[in-house]
């Protein structure tokens, strides 16, 4: 009887494919004496049966209206069973009590799945019933004894199992109160007192300030006390009421009956009156599409000044999502009753503001009843003012002034913005999660109104517009996201809009919707929302045939090829991607939304996807890609660091090895890869035994690349290695590479070897030291810096000649085939003796003086002097900080400094105003560090770039100018003299200098010839 449905995978609805399994059921479950009670075995077989029933009925919950053809077979025939045991009842006859309430379970679970309005119809309407109906309903006339407890119903039907019978005599008691006689002319069972109902007098006066027919002061107390129950019960006995009250001869008792509800709601205890709440909600909402419009009155009063204000501000509304769907249905259905006259009604606008602000409720249901309502009214109105609303309504999307929406360059929302506070009705209800809850009752409403074709010209585009940003909302909360529900809103919308909108107001927005729903149909994440953008796509291609290759894009994503992720994500998408309209599109989400996704799955299938998408583009399309993703490595969200590896990893399959790519792109790579690498490693992380293998093949690769940047990255790596553990093995492999072959080898194992912290590994500094002093290549000179406070950690004989051999280096002048590649080796070495200096400078005197000495320090600072005069702005940048390093730590007081004021200039957003710079180092020329500054100065004045040797040329004339007096140009004179006398042969050094004394003659500063200031000095 529980066996799977056998068509249970099967996700498409065509027909009551169980049709005849359900009927042999039934007609077993027909068959059962009700007047017998059934044996234990008997029971558990019948509760089977009615458990088989309920699963093949509920299989077309999706679809109910595929039942309608069925149930004449199904729903007279329980009737029937059930009319003949109430009929054996009123006859005092047996019936068993179990087999009644499953009945009665079989009944109301049709009515369930196919709703009460279309099975209703089915029940038999013979007026014979009702007194029968009334009977069963009402308590007992028989006094109870000690046995038999007073008790609501019969017996019978009593008891909390029978709440599925209840439910459905309520409904055929309301089905009966429709006949076209007078109350007064139908028979009434015999008189109770209103105390049989647990009615007072006073209340009771109250409730009838009129007579009413004895049977209907029957119906509406027996549906009083049942107001009270949940579910069910509760919303039939409404209904019972409004069928009631909506009669010719009993609307006169509405006035007693809202009077004693107001009163009972200000008596009763607000903690448990939920659930009379909604059952009065519920009967608000049917009244007035059944009253005469001369009431609507008295029920617009009883809400607005009774009912409403007693909720607001209470937990009953704010607690239940129920109670506010109830209230925005009733107050909704008062409204399209009221908009039905041709006037315009005060309050429309508060009521509309409160449709608004239930869009943004915490809870769907309410969020859909005001959609819905808001619509509907919409509708009622005058052109003019429907279409301000619409316009109002989509511009919830952008949030609030304060708040407004925040979304990427690519349209993806990032922030959804502020809602209104306060809750619907100022009854609660405020979303829970930011924005989402607001986007998606907007997206219903503009779908309810679009199906009503409300949206026109102005207020489709911006529907529209939205609306595409609505297919892709996801936002990250924790370790899920939320949006699938605006998602799916959102394809409902442009379903609404293909099925009521002309296509000529659609067409300037058909590629972008198209394109849209295609990107969601293949690629999210949920398979609901697939399904329910292809089938808005499906609508839009049969109404409106305006998408592009509309046909043959819909045979390729149908609700089959969509419903499983990876098809969707490898066969419909590939598919589809054949038209290129498609393909940059597709290309566009996977890159901005599937590869940056928290699921790891829907990255690795979006890599997947993007490969077969590029398999069928152009070369720019993979080459565009390849750096999109590359950009996306250095992120430091590890999610989309992850989802550009798994790309990268799915492109280079495509690539053969010849493919230029390779080369083009594969120091991009790794360079990036290298810095997520450094972001990425820590103590777990290489605790695994399987990391250092994938470090070494992977820094290995680095390594055997030419390119600058692969061997900066991957020295950073080895730097935050040695921050991590010892390094002493890769240390000593490292010094071995600095004698490869490979140029590319040396370098980068040059740089590695000065990135690397020594602290964990002191016992390798020294061999590093060693290796890295008789490197003669300039890019490997360059790079092997060992850091300051490793330095210190050598012997003192290794530090003098670390120190030696930094002062080699500024005077490394050499060139190649890429210009003045020494400034590079001269600027590494200008920093590396700011550090160290600077850290012997913080030793005691004693040390600081045996590590380096007078001597060493003056040619130190000649050294700076020189470069920070010369004509490269790099080279003068790395001198004037090495020169503030030594001054922070007073290197002066150590080892004295004559001049230490001198090149010595404010930097102003990092920028040194050279002819300041310059000027500032003029006063050198009166110290023993004349000579150095002269040997730089030649080299920028006598340069062939004009615009330098201005910069230095001013402020040295004017500078020799003022210092006539003192002796000091003859001076300058002799060092430029001695630099030509020894550099004859050197035309880098030979030439500035005659080039500088011919400008300085032509300023003014010699007043006679050269030759003769030459003889004087």
């Amino acid at each position: 009887m529980t066996r799977t449905l056998e068509d249970d995978t099967d996700p498409t609805y065509t027909h009551f494919s169980h049709r005849a399994e359900f009927l042999a059921h039934l007609a077993d479950f027909l068959s059962l004496d009700l007047s017998h009670d059934p044996s234990e075995s008997e029971q558990e077989h019948e509760e089977g049966l009615v458990r088989a029933m309920g699963a093949i009925l509920d299989h077309y919950l999706p679809l109910p209206g595929l039942l309608d053809p069925s149930l004449d077979e199904i729903v007279p025939p329980l009737m029937t069973a059930l009319s003949s045991s109430l009929g054996r009842l009123s006859e005092s006859q047996h019936v068993s009590a179990s087999r009644l309430c499953r009945l009665g379970r079989v009944i109301n679970w049709v009515v369930k799945v196919r709703g009460w309005k279309a099975i209703v119809p089915h029940f038999p309407s013979s007026i014979s019933h009702l007194p029968i109906l009334v009977s069963l309903l009402s308590p007992p006339t028989t006094p109870s004894t000690s046995s038999t407890p007073i008790t609501p119903h019969h017996p019978l039907i009593s008891s909390q199992a029978a709440w599925e019978l209840r439910a459905v005599l309520l409904l055929w008691l309301a089905l009966l109160l429709t006949v076209p006689f007078s109350l007064s002319a139908l028979g009434a069972p015999s008189p109770l007192p209103p105390a049989a109902f647990q009615i007072d007098l006073p209340s009771y006066r109250r409730l009838f300030p009129t007579e009413l027919a004895p049977l209907g002061e029957r119906v509406v107390l027996l549906a009083l006390q049942l107001l009270h129950r949940p579910g069910k019960e509760g919303a039939y006995a409404a209904l019972v009421l409004a069928r009631i009250y909506s009669r010719t001869d009993a609307v006169v008792g509405l006035s007693g009956f809202l009077d004693w509800a107001g009163d009972e709601l200000h008596e009763g205890e607000r903690e448990g009156e939920a659930n009379f709440v909604a059952s009065l909600l519920e009967l608000l909402a049917l009244l007035p599409g059944m009253l005469p419009p001369k009431y609507l009155g008295e029920i617009h009063t009883f809400t607005e000044e009774r009912l409403l204000p007693h909720l607001r501000g209470g937990r009953t509304a704010a607690s239940s999502g129920l109670v506010r769907k109830l209230a925005v249905k009733a107050r909704g259905r008062w409204w399209i009753a009221r908009l039905s006259g041709a006037d315009m009604p005060e309050g429309l606008e508060d009521a509309l503001d409160d449709f608004m602000s239930g869009l943004s409720d915490k809870d769907t249901i309410v969020r859909y009843s005001s959609a819905k309502y808001l619509a509907r009214i919409t509708g009622l109105l005058p052109a003019e003012l429907s279409e301000q609303i619409v316009l109002a309504t989509v511009g919830l999307f952008s949030g609030t002034e304060d708040e407004p929406v925040i979304e990427t360059s690519f349209g993806t929302v990032v922030d959804p913005g502020g809602s209104p506070v306060g809750g619907m009705m100022g009854f609660g209800g405020a979303e829970t999660v930011r924005g989402e809850a607001r986007w998606h009752g907007v997206c219903l409403a503009v779908a309810e109104m679009a199906r009503r074709g409300l949206l026109k010209h102005e207020a489709i585009g911006e529907a529209v517009k939205w609306v595409l940003k609505a297919l892709t909302f996801d936002l990250r909360r924790a370790s899920h996201s939320i949006g699938a529900n605006v998602r799916d809103a959102a394809a409902y919308v442009l379903w609404s809009l293909s099925r009521a909108c002309p296509p000529d107001e659609l067409r300037p927005y058909a590629d972008d919707m198209a394109t849209g729903m295609i990107c969601v149909a293949c690629f999210d994440r949920e398979v609901g929302v697939r399904r329910a953008a292809s089938a808005a796509y499906q609508e839009g291609v049969g109404r409106l045939g305006l998408y592009p290759e509309g046909i043959d894009v819909l045979a390729k994503t149908d609700f089959y090829s969509v419903s499983v992720r990876r098809m969707a994500f490898t066969l419909a998408a590939p598919a589809v991607a054949l038209h290129r309209v498609y393909r940059d599109r597709m290309r566009g989400h996977l890159h901005h939304i599937t590869l940056r996704h928290w699921d790891t799955a829907m990255r690795t299938l979006g890599a997947t996807a993007l490969r077969d998408l590029l398999e069928l583009g152009t070369e720019e399309d993979m080459d565009d890609s390849i750096a999109r993703e590359i950009i996306e490595l250095s992120s430091l969200d590890a999610t989309s660091a992850h989802g550009a590896l798994a790309a990268l990893e799915q492109i280079s399959t495509t690539l053969h090895e010849g493919d230029a790519r390779h080369r083009k792109q594969a120091a991009d790579m790794l360079k990036t890869a290298c810095d997520l690498l450094t972001a990425a490693l820590d103590g777990d992380v290489i605790a695994e035994t399987s990391t250092q293998t994938l470090l070494d093949q992977f820094t290995e690769t680095t390594m055997r690349r030419r390119e600058a940047e692969c061997h900066e990255a991957v020295a950073r790596v080895f730097g935050r290695l040695s921050e991590l553990r010892a390094c002493g093995v890769e240390v000593i492999k490292l010094v071995g590479d600095l004698n490869s072959m490979r140029a590319a080898q040396r370098q980068s194992a040059a740089l590695a070897l000065g990135a690397i912290r020594y602290g964990n590994c002191p016992g390798v500094t020294e061999q590093a030291v060693h290796a890295l002093l008789f490197q003669l290549e300039p890019e490997v000179k360059r790079g092997g810096g060992i850091t300051d406070t490793d330095v210190l950690a050598v012997s003192p004989d290794s530090f003098r000649r670390i120190v030696a051999s930094l002062l080699a280096c500024l005077s490394d002048y050499t060139t190649d085939q890429r210009g003045d590649v020494g400034s590079w080796i001269r600027v590494a070495a200008l920093r590396a003796l700011g550090g160290i200096v600077g850290c012997a400078a913080g030793q005691p005197p004693a040390t600081a003086l045996a590590l380096v000495d007078h001597e060493v320090f003056e040619r130190v600072i000649g050294g700076m002097v020189r470069l920070g005069v010369e004509k490269l702005e790099p080279v003068r940048a790395a001198s004037a900080g090495a020169l503030r390093d030594l001054r922070h730590v007073h290197a002066g007081a150590v080892w004295g400094w004559e001049g230490e004021e001198c090149l010595k200039a404010e930097m102003s957003d990092g920028y040194l105003d050279q002819q300041a710079w310059f000027a500032s180092g003029m006063p050198l020329l009166k110290t023993r560090y004349r000579a150095d500054l002269v040997a730089g100065l030649v080299l920028t004045i006598g340069s062939q770039v004009e615009s330098v040797s201005r910069l230095a040329l001013t402020p040295f004339t004017d500078y020799l100018l003022g210092t006539k007096a003192d002796g000091v140009l003859g001076g300058v004179l002799a060092d430029v003299e001695g630099l030509m006398g020894g550099n004859v042969t050197s035309n880098r050094v030979f030439v500035p200098c005659l080039t500088t004394v011919l400008r300085i003659v032509q300023a003014g500063v010699i007043s006679r010839s050269v030759s003769e200031v030459l003889g004087d000095t």
